[in-house]
């Protein structure tokens, strides 16, 4: 079969390239503040400042040398933003929450932009196998118009391309994450937040700081990516075919689909996409915290410390902050991959 115009090339990579780009700096702009309080729940003193007038009952998990409060997430989330943290002094204010957002800045429109570049290529390619098998009355598919890709391939590419997407990349973001998780505990700059990692273990194997608990954190990229995306595609796909079916003379596509709809797509995915991978997104950052200078060191892995948390303060442990993280992913979502996709078409 002749070359189809759904084939990946160089000018389809640029384009992946450039949409991943721009959404990837659209979804730390509205996302980093909530991101910080996220992760302020997942690993600080809750409450238990000193002269604090709200003591919620705790109790300490010792390994990572934190407090858990029972307290309801609204509550303390309250007592963080309004507390003196044990770590840093005084109240945080709305721009602390922007801590950490420079590596972020700098680095995740490039990493979104190889994220959904690799995601871009596989599903192309996915498809051309998908085109050259025969249909259920043994006719050939013919070619293809070129973002025919997008709307009409199997989900199982969605999921499987968005899997290789998030696992390859998930080399780069590791470090990343880890860096921004202690500037937002500590509001630390970036440089001072390198140092501290460099400054743990062994002096021949630094750079392996960067990548504590590197395998929880590729089971949330690679696992929670695709999840994130085949969600997306799923739901597109069902409101495309119900309007389908309500106006017959369209062809049933996706591309139809107003923004506002697409928003609410992928506001929904993020947030299923987060209730999936929460409690491993909360063991990734009690490792991360664990690896502060200022921290008890400790060897404890991740399936140890998820372990102690539940035996010591219940399975409700691993969904401390989890309200805001669900929160956060809907308006992030709702803003990366509309725009994703309309740079796409854009520019397509």
């Amino acid at each position: 079969m002749e070359s189809n115009s759904c084939s990946y090339s160089a000018t389809t990579v640029r384009n992946g390239l450039i949409s991943g780009y721009t959404a990837g700096i659209c979804g730390i702009i509205i996302g980093h503040p909530l991101d910080s309080l996220k992760v302020l729940l997942q690993t600080a003193a809750v409450g238990t400042a000193p002269g604090s007038s709200v003591r919620p009952s705790t109790k300490v998990v010792s390994s990572s040398n934190f407090v858990i409060s029972r307290a309801s997430s609204t509550a303390a989330a309250a007592a963080v933003l309004t507390q003196p943290s044990r770590l840093t002094a005084g109240k945080r204010t709305l721009t602390s929450l922007y801590a950490g957002v420079t590596g972020p800045l700098l680095t995740v429109g490039l990493i979104q932009s190889i994220n959904f570049a690799v995601y871009d290529s596989v599903r192309r390619v996915l498809y051309e196998r998908q085109l050259r098998s025969v249909n259920d009355n043994g006719v050939m598919l013919g070619n293809c118009l070129p973002d025919d890709y997008l709307h009409y391939d199997h989900l199982q590419n969605v999921a499987i391309a968005s899997f290789i997407s998030g696992g390859a990349t998930s080399f780069l973001t590791s470090p990343i994450t880890m860096i921004k998780t202690k500037q937002q505990i500590l509001q630390w700059s970036f440089r001072k937040a390198i140092q501290d990692t460099l400054s743990r273990g062994n002096s021949r194997l630094k750079l392996q700081n960067f990548y504590t608990g590197f395998g929880i954190h590729f089971c949330c990229d690679a696992f929670g990516r695709s999840l994130y995306m085949f969600t997306y595609e799923f739901l597109k796909r069902s409101i495309s075919e119900r309007q389908h079916v309500d106006n017959e003379s369209k062809r049933a596509s996706p591309a139809n689909l107003s923004i506002p709809q697409r928003m609410i797509c992928a506001a929904s995915a993020g947030m299923a996409c987060w209730t999936f991978i929460y409690p491993a997104d909360l063991i990734r950052s009690r490792l991360y915290s664990q690896s502060l200078s200022q921290s008890i060191p400790t060897t404890m892995d991740g399936i140890r410390l998820a372990q102690q948390l539940v035996r010591e303060t219940g399975f409700r442990s691993l969904y401390r902050g989890m309200p805001i993280s669900v929160a956060r992913a809907g308006p992030v979502a709702a803003a990366i991959l509309p725009v994703y996709d309309y740079m796409l078409d854009m520019i397509s």
